[in-house]
């Protein structure tokens, strides 16, 4: 009797191990990996600080050799970093009385820190501009020609204008972008505006 109740108790255990076995069979998990991303954007002001403040006031009755204050600065606004250039329009709107010309630290002809004239034209922005941060002036005055004479009436203007293109891509790793010379960053601005047009 002793070996029938044995022998049922081990029946009934390898029935229980076997159903406990089948049913961990199939026990099973799905995951799902959501990658969530936000796509960045490029955005830009031009500022001109000095001449809001006093530049734009003298300008109306200006004389020859006058220096006007003007600073072209740019600001990341975006979110991403950037490379950035400006084109000035105008440096012949007095002619034939001269050029008008540009100086900073009341050095004739030097541009800001981190500022470079490429053969294109275009003034450019030596460094990656980073989220949130502000370029030193592109110069800080313009001088009116010497040579200018009565029957210069009117208006003249000089246009100051800045474009940005993204950092990101570049080059095929971030410290090859930070250490772009002036001839990568204009190709560069070459490859992205073709993109645009």
């Amino acid at each position: 009797m002793k070996k029938k109740i044995l022998t049922l108790c081990m029946v009934v255990a390898l029935v229980a191990t076997a159903a406990i076995g089948g049913t961990l069979a199939y026990f099973t998990d799905t995951d799902d990996a959501t990658n969530t991303f936000t796509v960045g954007n490029v955005q830009i002001d031009l500022t001109e600080p000095k001449w809001e403040e006093a530049g734009s006031k003298d300008a109306p009755e200006v004389y020859p050799g006058e220096a006007l204050a003007k600073d072209p600065t740019v600001t990341n606004t975006g979110k991403n970093p950037c490379f950035v250039r400006i084109s000035v329009t105008g440096w012949d709107s007095l002619a034939p009385a001269g050029l008008i010309t540009y100086r900073t630290d009341y050095v004739a002809n030097a541009l800001g820190t981190d500022w470079v004239l490429h053969t294109d034209g275009y003034y450019y922005y030596t460094k990656v501009l980073a989220a949130g941060e502000t370029t030193d002036a592109l110069f800080d005055q313009i001088v009116i020609p010497t040579n200018l004479t009565n029957g210069y009436d009117g208006s003249y203007s000089l246009v100051v204008t800045a474009e940005a293109v993204q950092a990101q891509g570049a080059q095929p790793s971030w410290t090859a972008v930070q250490e772009m010379g002036v001839a990568d960053i204009a190709t560069w601005f070459g490859t992205c505006m073709a993109e645009v047009e």
